[in-house]
């Protein structure tokens, strides 16, 4: 075997890979974990098998999808054996926090990959993590009453090595794990490391709110004191300086009339001469 073809092999997803690694992180309570070769969506697979939820959460990881989808229903470009396509459900009584509950798990992401040595890691309101100035993952939250609770499904996708796939666009450019010298990690390890992190800060997040974790997030905001435009359905929302987020998440921004708090929702950010 060479040595690439060894390296892929190392990198495959498997149930008992991610199951081992979640023991090695020490996860404090083990999830149903399900592993695909494809699926159409991780997060589509769970809302829809969401009859096998008992009183463990389950953990859904395809090595590719054929459907993925990002935020206002955006694709997800997802190939095979190069990233991390990965959706976990949360069981709650309500959505009030549904907002900021995102940003709690873009935190996450960003403290689990600075622990496995990745650096220069930054967020992006209200759910892209960057490397450098590239989107390297995003989140999307999804949810669905059942059983007469809310179950909120997580879904994150990492870029983890895009070398093969150099037509790929998006608005940001994109960044992988690769160029920060992770081309070689297990991607189980990487899956139980992030697993692990939103597990824990999913936790405090619900004794404590959001307002537990703002100054930490905005030590990371990637556009803090920065000309912003905010743009909702491809028309100027508004427009001004980046001044963090409040206790709800709420993204805000100094303008010319005030501080204006924005919903996430359905609105995009740019640094404001990307018009």
């Amino acid at each position: 075997m060479d040595i690439k073809s060894a390296q892929k092999v190392k990198r495959m997803l498997s149930k008992t890979g991610i199951e081992s690694a979640l023991t090695d992180v020490a996860v404090k309570k083990m999830p149903q974990v399900f592993v695909f070769d494809e699926l159409s969506s991780s997060n589509q697979w769970l809302l829809d098998n969401l009859k096998l939820l008992n009183v463990d959460e389950m953990l859904c990881v395809a090595d590719s999808q054929t459907a993925g989808r990002g935020r206002a229903a955006r694709d997800w470009y997802s190939p095979a054996a190069s990233n991390i396509y990965m959706s976990f459900t949360i069981t709650t009584s309500g959505v009030a926090e549904l907002a900021s509950i995102s940003l709690v798990i873009g935190l996450a992401l960003v403290k689990g990959l600075s622990r496995m040595g990745v650096q220069d890691l930054t967020l992006k309101w209200p759910n892209d993590v960057l490397l450098g100035s590239k989107k390297l993952a995003g989140v999307l939250i999804e949810a669905k009453k059942y059983n007469d609770r809310i179950v909120l499904v997580v879904g994150i996708g990492v870029n983890v090595d895009m070398s093969s796939e150099i037509n790929f666009r998006s608005e940001l450019g994109w960044a992988d794990l690769s160029a920060a010298g992770l081309s070689a990690t297990d991607r189980n390890d990487i899956v139980a490391r992030v697993y692990s992190e939103c597990a824990q800060m999913v936790s405090q997040f619900m004794k404590k709110g959001f307002s537990s974790f703002r100054d930490e997030w905005e030590s990371y905001d990637a556009y803090m004191g920065k000309g912003v435009t905010v743009n909702n359905n491809n028309e100027v929302f508004c427009e001004g300086e980046e001044k963090g987020v409040d206790d709800s998440g709420r993204l805000l921004i100094k303008t010319d009339t005030g501080i204006k708090a924005v919903h996430s929702g359905d609105v995009s950010l740019r640094i404001k001469h990307e018009g």
